[in-house]
């Protein structure tokens, strides 16, 4: 036997609510809720942090030539062969004595410093590009171009990617300056490290220069009329100085960034899509200086003389996981 009790009408306003419809509504308000959290705490597949940089990777400060010598000892960089396992250990700044050195140890000093940043740079890059294939393989059809203005057919075309994905896409179209997905994949490449040491041996006069030891400037790279800065010389009229660099790391990530992106070395782009071998490639850098083909012979020479493609063959060592990850930061180095 059910005993029915009276119940309190409910009320809002001077109109009497129906207290059953209030509950169902309450609780498919509830259902919705809960599902809405369940959906927003997913993983995403492709988490990644925007401002997340190598903090993981070991750096050393150097104060003088000999210092840097018995550092790169200390961390097993000096005795680097073809092949090794290059420990991921980063030297922030060339010491002031640089050029103190004699010359064969100078250099081998240089290649032993740029060596592990340009593996840990190259590392970004390839990271980038895994996020990238990772992203795209969630589309039921591939675009061949990527556009975020939000109409009706963009949100049917990105169904299925979670925010921060879109936000990746975004970014890394305006970083690499592309909206076109063939050229994306074209742009998000490694550079060989023969190519990447050659050039920094020849625009630093092996770390020697003043703006390598004053700025961690390591591949010449220029700014005109940027004020508070001293002019080293002047161009069509204009001051010119060195882009002044927070660590050789980011000396490196710029040069890298500068390649893949710059319509200047179109070419060098095209050319690597058929092979990574750095003297083929070095042939699209005649617009890097306005020496043009007598820089791209002293390139060539500098790789073939110090026989830098024998680190092309070297691999970096990771700890823990702690290399591969993405490094997208602020938007000032998408510009």
């Amino acid at each position: 036997m059910v005993v029915k009790h009276n119940e309190t009408p409910m009320c809002f306003g001077n109109k009497t609510i129906d207290s059953g419809m209030v509950r169902m509504v309450a609780g498919l308000v509830l259902v919705m809720f809960s599902f809405l959290v369940i959906l927003l705490i997913q993983p995403s597949s492709v988490f990644i942090r925007f401002s997340q940089r190598f903090q993981t990777v070991p750096a050393i400060e150097v104060h003088s030539a000999e210092d840097l010598l018995r550092q790169l000892k200390a961390n097993k960089l000096w005795e680097v062969q073809a092949y090794s396992e290059v420990p991921a250990v980063l030297v922030n700044k060339f010491p002031e004595d640089m050029p103190s050195l004699d010359a064969a140890t100078q250099k081998k000093a240089f290649l032993r410093v740029i060596l592990p940043a340009a593996m840990v740079a190259l590392s970004e890059v390839e990271a980038e590009r895994a996020a990238l294939e990772k992203i795209l393989a969630k589309f039921v059809h591939p675009p061949q171009r990527l556009a975020f203005d939000f109409g009706a057919e963009d949100y049917d075309r990105l169904v299925g990617l979670t925010p921060n994905e879109v936000y990746f896409l975004q970014n890394l179209c305006q970083k690499y300056r592309t909206f076109e997905v063939a050229d994306l994949r074209r742009r998000i490449n490694p550079v060989p490290v023969s190519l990447i040491m050659a050039q920094g041996a020849l625009e630093s006069a092996w770390g020697g220069s003043r703006f390598a030891l004053e700025g961690n400037n390591l591949f010449g790279v220029l700014t005109w009329d940027k004020p508070g800065r001293v002019a080293d010389g002047r161009e069509d009229g204009k001051a010119y100085s060195g882009v002044a660099y927070a660590s050789l790391l980011d000396s490196v990530r710029s040069y890298i960034l500068m390649i893949n992106r710059v319509p200047a070395y179109k070419e060098l782009r095209h050319k690597r899509e058929e092979t990574m071998n750095s003297l083929v490639l070095a042939s699209g850098l005649h617009q890097y200086s306005n020496r043009g083909t007598d820089y791209v012979a002293d390139l060539t020479q500098l790789i073939r003389s110090n026989d830098l493609q024998i680190y092309d063959q070297c691999v970096l060592a990771s700890k823990g996981g702690m290399l591969g990850r993405v490094r997208l930061a602020s938007l000032e180095d998408f510009r």
